[in-house]
């Protein structure tokens, strides 16, 4: 008898929630339709990208064919992921100054990880994030390395791009933005790296210590080329190939602390006189400069450095606990920051109001106010599984 009643009851509800359902279908009072999706539905970004912007380089360790660059707003508390653009195996990365476009040397297989090589310097547009222009690079010798800023750089105000090639022979192939064609391949036996300097020419790092300098013509070749003697010693104390760049002097740091100025602005590299970044307590408890991307700069004429304590031979690459702010015109440290999270690269925003951000242990991105020293937020790019070890700030 119960079950019956209980039967009747559900056909009950059944029944009105049926007639319910009817009723606000065919009535008139019901709510407007909504409007169809557009489909597709592309967002753009502005053209220029804003100061608070950041090029984030993903590796991609655990899936290195696919390895990308995401732009991210560092500083606001949502929505930071603007897109991504794909840089392909161990890509090489950097942003156009003059144009609105980014650049990206990019290594490709036929079938993935193996197969017939080919690579290619991919010209990206700013807005769209879309390649608008894709030129081969030849002779498959393009340096496939971590990412590093200076196996891209960009000379005479972006006419020209210069790759590093290793093979592992070295030479630098010349790049006509404008025209899309490949010029030139200079070789710097026995250097790496590319360091801008002159006019229309660039600086390279030489294994004894040295440095070689060329000035390129319109056309690509060699104008002139000039060795700079040997101003460190790579045995004792030698130079980290990253540098921060203010004011057309590059400043690169010593494995033991020091900080070797060198002036770019002509045609031949000149070494200035080297300082000490450590007092004589910091050299003491042996403090050292270490990680990846080290060091960052600031057109006010700060730099930023990543240091650890108790360093030893081999420490270079172990990151830091705290970021040194050094004013280079005083050669002086003038804060200290300590990290909440061991760092490995780091960078500084270019405005009037930057931002630190540094790539922490757990491969997140951590943004620090270097006025108040204060953590304001950490952004993740992909977990553990992301490695954002190459930041580049908008400039």
């Amino acid at each position: 008898m119960v079950s019956k009643k209980l039967r009747s009851l559900s056909a009950q509800i059944s029944s009105l929630l049926l007639a319910l359902l009817l009723f606000s279908i065919i009535s008139p009072t019901s709510q407007a339709e909504l409007p169809n999706d557009t489909v597709p539905n592309v967002l753009t970004l502005p053209k220029e990208h804003p100061e608070s912007w950041l090029y984030v380089q993903d590796m991609n360790f655990w899936g290195m064919t696919e390895g990308k660059v995401i732009i991210l707003d560092i500083a606001s508390n949502t929505r930071n992921y603007k897109g991504q653009v794909s840089t392909g195996f161990f890509g090489s990365f950097i942003p156009s100054t003059e144009r609105n476009e980014m650049y990206s040397a990019e290594t490709y297989y036929a079938r993935g990880t193996r197969g017939a090589r080919t690579d290619v310097l991919s010209i990206w547009d700013n807005a769209t994030l879309s390649v608008t222009h894709e030129i081969e690079l030849p002779h498959k010798k393009r340096a496939q390395t971590v990412s590093e800023k200076n196996a891209t750089q960009l000379i005479d105000n972006d006419k020209y791009m210069l790759v590093f090639n290793f093979t592992p022979a070295t030479s630098v192939s010349v790049i006509d933005m404008l025209e899309h064609k490949i010029l030139n391949d200079v070789d710097i036996p026995g250097c790496s790296l590319i360091y801008p300097s002159g006019e229309r020419g660039f600086s390279t790092l030489c294994a004894d210590g040295s440095m070689l300098s060329i000035q390129l013509d319109e056309h690509g070749k060699v104008a002139s080329e000039t060795r700079v003697p040997s101003f460190f010693n790579v045995d004792e104390d030698p130079l980290f190939e990253k540098y921060a760049r203010i004011n057309d002097v590059g400043y690169f740091p010593t494995f033991h602390g020091y900080m070797q100025p060198v002036d770019l602005s002509g045609p031949v590299a000149k070494p200035q006189e080297k300082w000490d970044l450590l007092s004589a307590s910091e050299r003491e408890q042996n403090w050292r400069p270490g990680g990846w991307q080290i060091i960052s700069g600031h057109p006010d004429g700060q730099i930023f450095i990543l240091m650890h304590k108790d360093g030893v031979n081999g420490s270079h690459k172990d990151g830091g606990t705290e970021v040194w702010v050094y004013d280079t015109k005083q050669h002086k440290k003038v804060k200290t920051i300590p990290l909440e999270t061991h760092g490995i690269s780091l960078e500084v925003t270019k405005g009037d109001e930057p931002l630190l951000a540094v790539t922490n242990a757990k491969m997140m991105i951590d943004v620090y106010n270097p006025k108040s020293a204060k953590l304001e937020r950490t952004l993740s790019i992909g977990g553990d599984n992301a490695n954002p070890f190459t930041l580049t700030a908008v400039e």
